[in-house]
C-alpha cells in the first residue's frame, strides 16, 4: 500500500482520505474522513464517509414512490411472520446500507457512493481533465481499419459515484455490491484546501475501497494510525511497528 505522504501541501490529494487531524478548527470536520474525489488547481471536492445520520434510502424512495415498498420485499424461507419475512437476511448489514451519511456541510443531491464498475463514474483517480474522470481513451493505428480503432479503459478507481435515480435503486436492490448513500459534500475552494494542509488541519493517506464501505466508527483511529506509523518509518525507517490492528507499544517512545 502506498504510504501517506508528508509533504501534503505540494500534492494532489485526488484519491486520498483527508484524516482530520486534532489542530483542525473546523467542527463540521471533528474526526471525521474525507474521501476525495477530485483535486485541481481550481479546488476539492470529496464526501465524508463516517457521518452517518438516522435518515433511510428505503424511507425516501417510498415517500416519491409509495410502489417501492412493495415492490423491494423479498418473501424469507421459513418466515413465520410478516416482520420476518420483510427483514434481510443479515438485518445489520442491510441497515448500513440503507442509511444515509452525511457527506459534508455543502447541500447537495443523494449519492451512491459504490463499487460496481461501469455503473456512473469512477472517482478518485487522477487522470486526463478533458475526458471522463478516470477513464483513458486510447487510439490504436490498427492497418485493417480505415479508422484504426478506439477503445475506453476504466482506471483502477477505488469508489465509483452516480446520482441516477434509476441507479440508486437498482445498487440498492444489489446485496452483492458494498455501497455507502450520500447527501451533501465538502467542497474546498482555489488555494483553500492547500492553505489547511500547511496548517496541518489534515492528514493524507491513499484511499482504498475497504476503508470506505467497511465500517464507520473505527475508521478514524485506523486510519490516524496508519498515519502516525509512516511519520514514525520516516523517522526510524529501522523501526519494527505493529499491524493496523494491534495496540500500538508506548515502549517505542
Amino acid at each position: 500500500m502506498d504510504q501517506p505522504n508528508k509533504g501534503a501541501e505540494a500534492q494532489n490529494c485526488t484519491g486520498c482520505f483527508l484524516v482530520a487531524s486534532p489542530y483542525l478548527a473546523d467542527g463540521h470536520f471533528f474526526r471525521s474522513v474525507v474521501f476525495i474525489v477530485r483535486h485541481t488547481d481550481e479546488g476539492a471536492f470529496g464526501v465524508v464517509i463516517n457521518r452517518v445520520s438516522d435518515q433511510r434510502f428505503s424511507d425516501a424512495v417510498e415517500m416519491s414512490d409509495p410502489s417501492w415498498a412493495k415492490s423491494s420485499k423479498k418473501s424469507k424461507p421459513g418466515a413465520t411472520s410478516n416482520a420476518e419475512a420483510d427483514a434481510p437476511a443479515d438485518a445489520s448489514a442491510s441497515i448500513d446500507r440503507d442509511l444515509i451519511h452525511l457527506g459534508g456541510p455543502v447541500e447537495g443531491p443523494l449519492i451512491a457512493l459504490h463499487e460496481v464498475a461501469g455503473i456512473g463514474e469512477p472517482c478518485g483517480v487522477p487522470g486526463n481533465p478533458d475526458q471522463p474522470h478516470g477513464t483513458e481513451t486510447i487510439l490504436n493505428d490498427h492497418p485493417a481499419e480505415a479508422f484504426g480503432s478506439m477503445s475506453i479503459q476504466y482506471a483502477n478507481a477505488p469508489a465509483w459515484m452516480t446520482t441516477d435515480e434509476d441507479h440508486l435503486r437498482i445498487l440498492f436492490r444489489r446485496e452483492d455490491a458494498r455501497l455507502k448513500f450520500i447527501v451533501g459534500y465538502s467542497g474546498w475552494g482555489k488555494g483553500q484546501l492547500e492553505d489547511e494542509l500547511k496548517a496541518g488541519g489534515w492528514l493524507v493517506t491513499p484511499a482504498e475501497s475497504d476503508s470506505i464501505f467497511d465500517g464507520d466508527g473505527d475508521i478514524w483511529e485506523k486510519l490516524v494510525k496508519r498515519c502516525g506509523h509512516a511519520i514514525l518509518k520516516d523517522l526510524r525507517p529501522d523501526l519494527s511497528l505493529p499491524a493496523e490492528s494491534e495496540a500500538f507499544d508506548p515502549g517505542l517512545n
